[in-house]
């Protein structure tokens, strides 16, 4: 990122022919807190797509840079309205010869409301507050028709009452609220290409992917560099021992316990699933259930720990007969018990270290793996010096994973693809989603991760069947709210969760088939090398230059009329239409790469 005004840096490179640097401008104030919330929002996605952005700050700054040398505009204020005449007319001079503007933050000024396609008004339109968000058109694979109700995610857009029938006839509709009102459009400018998001939600984590397919649509043609990678995971597993029987399983399965659903029925379906999507899984496991540090002594008897590794023997062998000897891809660490490191929890880091020393001893004796390069926190919580006392005992631990969309950060939630803040030695590899049911919050913060990262990150548990509502108030908190079987239809019709799964994972391969699945170890080695990256884009008339120190993969957008051919050190691996254009995945070899333009 660069704050404008800038001098050129020297280390930009050159393109083999005369080129234009792929570069944004970013307009903020620092007056605007909202403003900034998404600016903050879309300067992480840029930066993780390896896209140049450079940022004009209206409070610091009064003068302008010229926009013919940036592929595209992104308005991040409101504060809008004291622009004149002249500014309106340097945009719309600038979409005419082929530029892009995104106003990613509502905002009015009645010199140019033209521009943004809202027809002839004799005053300012009335703010109103809705809720809901519904997407009709194809902004990315697979989004068409998702619609988030109130109870999904609670989106309250702060809007301009504008009905779709005060939008010029060349507006195009990309998302309303819940009562179909819209909240955003686009339509063509000459050349060029504007967004208008008649909201302020787009600080949203959740919608940050809706937010870069955005910019890469307004841009016309638009590059950035994805790192092409999915992980599954399993938390709780080989799971804890037990006889009980309970529904709805007890009636899917008469006579079958807990114990022997896990390592016979769930862990076959499970395997199968694996090989008829090509996945690959990472098994997250608790030494011992029972231990209730630090409640008791800190100080276990020979006993009790004689007990417990017996017990973690009997869960590893049942595992290995179930045929986890043979299907296991990796296995990390998920706690010596399942209390989370929190000081709450852990208020004696004495008695921690001690539990962890512990872990380790077990996990090198008993554990039929090497000693865990990832962690998942036990409840997705964790504090500052609980995880270092973690990286103190278990310094082959390279990873954290948590969660990304949700979670409370100082407890170790709402995390970033980055470096763990509160341990260098740490990569945070979070978690987005969870469960066996495409519900459409988890659909659509799957295809945000999936077209702003080119990533997904998915968690499940073996006992998520049995998590089902004992009282209405746990329906909001249940993992099978439903009571769905696991295999069986019910007797509404409604399918188990099996099958869901099934046609969720059928659903991913079909609109992003070139998503690898990768266990933890590979996902952080892929995230590192795409985190190192350096990425310059350069356009031409009929040619991208793409210049990357890594082989790495690409989202290219270009608009209608557009289609790409690969040269050398290209390989195209999948195309989509979608609204507007055509988005296509494209790995480059390390190096320079040409990628030509036609126009059809």
């Amino acid at each position: 990122m660069r704050v404008w005004p800038f001098r050129k840096a020297n280390d930009e490179g050159k393109a083999s022919r005369k080129a234009r640097l792929q570069n944004l401008l970013l307009i903020s104030h620092a007056d605007d807190r909202q403003g900034l919330a998404i600016l903050d929002n879309l300067c992480t996605a840029l930066e993780f797509a390896k896209l140049r952005f450079s940022v004009l700050d209206l409070k610091r700054q009064r003068a302008w840079p010229g926009f013919g040398e940036f592929a595209a505009i992104v308005i991040c204020t409101e504060h809008i309205e004291a622009w004149q005449k002249d500014k309106g007319e340097e945009l719309q001079a600038y979409l005419q010869a082929g530029g892009g503007l995104l106003v990613a933050y509502r905002g009015w000024n009645d010199r140019f409301s033209d521009l943004f396609g809202v027809l002839p008004r004799t005053h300012a339109p009335a703010m109103h507050i809705t809720t809901g968000l519904e997407f009709v058109s194809e902004i990315f694979p697979d989004v068409r028709g998702l619609k988030i109700g109130d109870l999904d995610w609670l989106f309250e857009h702060s809007r301009f009452d504008l009905g779709a029938s005060e939008l010029a006839a060349d507006c195009h509709l990309l998302a309303t609220d819940g009562t179909g009102l819209p909240i955003a459009w686009k339509r063509r400018v000459g050349q060029g290409h504007l967004c208008y998001w008649n909201t302020g939600a787009l600080f949203c984590r959740a919608l940050r992917g809706f937010l870069l397919q955005c910019v890469l649509d307004v841009m016309g043609t638009g590059v950035c560099a994805i790192p092409g990678f999915a992980m599954l995971h399993v938390d709780d597993f080989p799971p804890a021992l037990s006889n009980a029987r309970e529904e709805p399983v007890a009636q899917e399965f008469p006579g079958i316990d807990q114990q022997d659903f896990y390592f016979d029925i769930w862990y076959e379906d499970m395997m199968a699933l694996r090989r008829r999507h090509d996945l690959k899984v990472t098994w997250y496991s608790i030494m011992d259930y029972d231990d209730d540090a630090p409640v008791r002594s800190s100080v276990p008897t020979e006993e009790t720990l004689a007990d417990a590794r017996r017990i973690l023997r009997e869960r590893f062998r049942l595992a290995a007969e179930a045929g986890a000897d043979g299907d296991i891809d990796e296995y990390g660490f998920h706690g010596f018990n399942h209390v989370p490191l929190i000081e709450a929890s852990w208020p004696d880091l004495n008695v921690l270290r001690q539990r962890l020393e512990l872990a380790r001893t077990f996990w090198q004796d008993i554990v039929p793996a090497p000693l865990p390069a990832s962690w998942v926190p036990a409840n997705n919580w964790y504090e500052e010096d609980h995880v270092r006392a973690l990286k103190a005992v278990f310094p082959e631990i390279t990873a954290v994973c948590s969660l990304y969309s949700s979670g409370i950060t100082n407890r170790g939630g709402y995390r970033e693809f980055a470096r763990e803040p509160w341990e260098d030695g740490l990569v945070c590899l979070p978690r987005d989603t969870y469960g066996y049911v495409c519900k459409p919050d988890l659909r659509m913060i799957m295809l945000s991760q999936l077209s702003g990262m080119g990533a997904w990150t998915h968690f499940v548990h073996p006992d998520d069947v049995y998590d089902v509502p004992r009282g209405l108030a746990d329906t909001p908190f249940c993992r099978n709210p439903e009571g769905a079987f696991w295999r069986a239809r019910r007797e509404n019709g409604a399918p188990g969760l099996l099958a869901q799964f099934d046609s969720w994972l059928t659903r991913v391969r079909s609109s992003y088939p070139w998503l690898e699945f990768l266990t933890t170890s590979q996902g952080e080695r892929r995230l590192r090398s795409h985190l190192g990256n350096d990425v310059e884009v350069w356009h031409c008339d009929d040619e991208i230059e793409i210049s990357t120190r890594e082989a790495s993969l690409f989202y290219i957008r270009v608009g209608e009329g557009i289609q790409l051919s690969f040269r050398t050190g290209a390989e195209m691996l999948d195309q989509r239409k979608v609204d507007g254009g055509t988005l296509y995945v494209v790995r480059c070899e390390a190096g320079r790469t040409k990628v030509g333009l036609t126009r059809v």
